[in-house]
Protein backbone atom coordinates (compact mmCIF):
# COMPACT_ATOMS: atom_id res chain seq x y z
CA UNK A 1 0.00 0.00 0.00
CA UNK A 2 1.13 3.52 -0.71
CA UNK A 3 2.72 5.31 2.29
CA UNK A 4 0.64 8.45 1.78
CA UNK A 5 -2.59 6.46 1.87
CA UNK A 6 -1.44 4.71 5.03
CA UNK A 7 -0.73 8.02 6.77
CA UNK A 8 -4.11 9.40 5.68
CA UNK A 9 -5.83 6.36 7.20
CA UNK A 10 -3.85 6.75 10.43
CA UNK A 11 -4.73 10.44 10.63
CA UNK A 12 -8.39 9.71 9.91
CA UNK A 13 -8.60 7.42 12.93
CA UNK A 14 -6.35 9.52 15.15
CA UNK A 15 -7.84 12.97 14.55
CA UNK A 16 -11.31 12.39 16.02
CA UNK A 17 -9.82 11.15 19.28
CA UNK A 18 -7.33 13.97 19.35
CA UNK A 19 -10.03 16.64 18.94
CA UNK A 20 -12.97 15.08 20.76
CA UNK A 21 -11.31 14.10 24.04
CA UNK A 22 -10.46 17.67 25.15
CA UNK A 23 -13.84 19.01 24.03
CA UNK A 24 -15.72 16.23 25.81
CA UNK A 25 -13.62 16.84 28.90
CA UNK A 26 -14.63 20.51 28.82
CA UNK A 27 -18.32 19.67 28.46
CA UNK A 28 -18.38 16.96 31.10
CA UNK A 29 -16.33 18.67 33.79
CA UNK A 30 -17.00 22.32 32.93
CA UNK A 31 -18.66 24.64 35.39
CA UNK A 32 -17.60 27.81 33.58
CA UNK A 33 -19.86 30.34 31.94
CA UNK A 34 -20.73 29.62 28.33
CA UNK A 35 -18.47 32.40 26.98
CA UNK A 36 -15.49 31.08 28.97
CA UNK A 37 -16.22 27.54 27.84
CA UNK A 38 -16.29 28.67 24.19
CA UNK A 39 -12.87 30.28 24.64
CA UNK A 40 -11.54 27.09 26.22
CA UNK A 41 -12.97 25.00 23.38
CA UNK A 42 -11.36 27.25 20.75
CA UNK A 43 -8.05 27.03 22.61
CA UNK A 44 -8.36 23.23 22.89
CA UNK A 45 -9.04 22.91 19.17
CA UNK A 46 -6.06 25.12 18.36
CA UNK A 47 -3.83 23.14 20.73
CA UNK A 48 -5.11 19.88 19.26
CA UNK A 49 -4.32 21.04 15.74
CA UNK A 50 -0.83 22.23 16.63
CA UNK A 51 0.06 19.16 18.64
CA UNK A 52 -1.30 16.85 15.95
CA UNK A 53 0.67 18.54 13.15
CA UNK A 54 3.88 18.56 15.20
CA UNK A 55 3.34 14.99 16.37
CA UNK A 56 2.76 13.72 12.84
CA UNK A 57 5.88 15.49 11.56
CA UNK A 58 7.98 13.90 14.31
CA UNK A 59 6.30 10.52 13.87
CA UNK A 60 6.94 10.46 10.13
CA UNK A 61 10.60 11.29 10.71
CA UNK A 62 10.89 8.57 13.36
CA UNK A 63 9.02 6.10 11.18
CA UNK A 64 11.49 6.71 8.35
CA UNK A 65 14.30 5.93 10.82
CA UNK A 66 12.46 2.70 11.75
CA UNK A 67 11.72 3.86 15.30
CA UNK A 68 8.10 2.78 15.17
CA UNK A 69 7.57 2.17 18.90
CA UNK A 70 8.81 5.63 19.83
CA UNK A 71 6.71 7.13 17.02
CA UNK A 72 3.54 5.52 18.35
CA UNK A 73 4.38 6.65 21.88
CA UNK A 74 4.72 10.23 20.63
CA UNK A 75 1.32 9.99 18.95
CA UNK A 76 -0.20 8.77 22.20
CA UNK A 77 1.50 11.41 24.36
CA UNK A 78 0.60 14.24 22.01
CA UNK A 79 -3.07 13.60 22.74
CA UNK A 80 -2.56 14.91 26.27
CA UNK A 81 -1.06 18.27 25.29
CA UNK A 82 -4.43 20.06 24.79
CA UNK A 83 -5.32 19.20 28.39
CA UNK A 84 -2.36 21.25 29.64
CA UNK A 85 -3.95 24.56 28.64
CA UNK A 86 -7.36 23.47 29.90
CA UNK A 87 -5.95 22.67 33.33
CA UNK A 88 -3.88 25.87 33.43
CA UNK A 89 -6.88 28.01 32.45
CA UNK A 90 -9.08 26.37 35.05
CA UNK A 91 -6.49 27.01 37.74
CA UNK A 92 -6.45 30.69 36.74
CA UNK A 93 -10.23 30.86 36.95
CA UNK A 94 -10.37 29.43 40.46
Amino acid sequence: MNDIITWIIIAAFYAPLHYLLPVLFLFITGEEAESVRKQLIHAAILDSTLSMVIAFAVVILLFNKEMISIAMLILLLSMFYPFVRIIRQRKKLH
